[in-house]
């Protein structure tokens, strides 16, 4: 455990709700950052690094407690078939080194969390939850283990596991990272077709979300929650996973929604509403609070009011 990572917990045990920064690629996108056709914001970090250390500040600066590694894009399985596969090394270093450059010039003692998804390349044009090639459990666990070897080797204090709802897919990410010395996160993704109906994986809606929940509870992560899912359904899902996990819950919801390379801002939430939904979330047990896709620095500013009064009174 590192000094960043253990001041986190003592947070924790303080009672004092953690923040964790809002979406990384959507902001950089915001900023101007270029979004490569299939692989997204993965190659940012050789494309526009001073930008992605700049974003990593901005969140830092909006009082998050922990900054994400921009590394959600740039796994093998997402570069590889760009002609990147000599390029994966030095891009997921240079995205780690923007994150801890970005500590260091604040000064901060924030957390870094080295993100992790089992995303594909996209294709222009077509929204994300319709692009689901097959691909073998082998490479997976291959891709999956080079991206945490690197994470351990590079200096983040926790890994970040993003937007898991493919069981064929997360299974092997499951097993890779509890074979890690880092603190693991998992963060899941949910959806449901109508106000009352069911909530499901985000992906595939023949898959209910508890029967997700409780394959990740046969692991050892540190935190579970939901994230890159609708506000109104955040609640839903943070009650399915408490009823499997005792363990930290997180929630970080997305806003918009994405048209390959493009994240769409539209009908973004509003910070103070978020705020509001938080409180509720915050009262429910949820103690990890933050922004996925289309969410930025100040929406971190208004979840940051969620430490005033806090720890309560006993």
């Amino acid at each position: 455990m590192t000094d960043y990572y253990a001041e986190l917990i003592e947070k924790r045990e303080q009672l004092l709700p953690i923040i964790l920064d809002s979406g990384v690629s959507t902001e950089l996108e915001r900023r101007g950052a270029k979004m490569r056709n299939g692989q997204w914001s993965g190659c940012v970090a050789i494309d526009d690094y001073e930008k992605l250390v700049e974003t990593h500040i901005a969140y830092i600066e909006a009082g998050a407690d922990i900054i994400t590694v921009n590394s959600y894009a740039s796994s093998r399985l997402m570069l590889g078939p760009a002609g990147l596969d000599n390029e994966v090394q030095q891009i997921n270093r240079l995205n780690i080194s923007a994150a801890i450059e970005a500590r260091q010039k604040t000064r901060a003692t924030v957390s870094v969390a080295g993100s992790i998804s089992h995303a594909l390349p996209f294709t222009d044009g077509v929204e994300g939850a319709k692009q689901q090639p097959d691909i073998s459990p082998e490479e997976l666990s291959d891709c999956y283990s080079e991206m945490i070897s690197i994470f351990e080797n590079e200096g983040v204090d926790l890994i970040l596991l993003e937007m898991m709802s493919i069981p064929a897919r997360m299974t092997p990410l499951f097993r890779c990272a509890n074979k890690s010395s880092l603190p693991i996160w998992c963060g899941l993704s949910a959806k449901r077709e109508t106000p009352t109906a069911p909530l499901t994986s985000w992906h595939d809606t023949s898959v209910l979300f508890e029967d997700i929940v409780i394959k990740a509870c046969h692991y050892d992560f540190d935190a579970i929650g939901i994230m890159h899912t609708s506000v109104d359904a955040i609640e839903a899902a943070l009650i399915a996973i408490k009823s499997h996990f005792s363990g930290m819950l997180m929630a970080y919801p997305d806003s918009g929604y994405f048209v390959a390379p493009n994240w769409q801002f539209e009908d973004i939430i509003e910070p103070q509403v978020l705020l509001e939904y938080a409180r509720g979330w915050q009262k429910n047990g949820c103690s990890i609070f933050g922004g996925c896709c289309g969410l930025g620095p100040e929406h971190t500013t208004a979840l940051s009011e969620l430490k005033s009064g806090y720890p309560p009174s006993l």
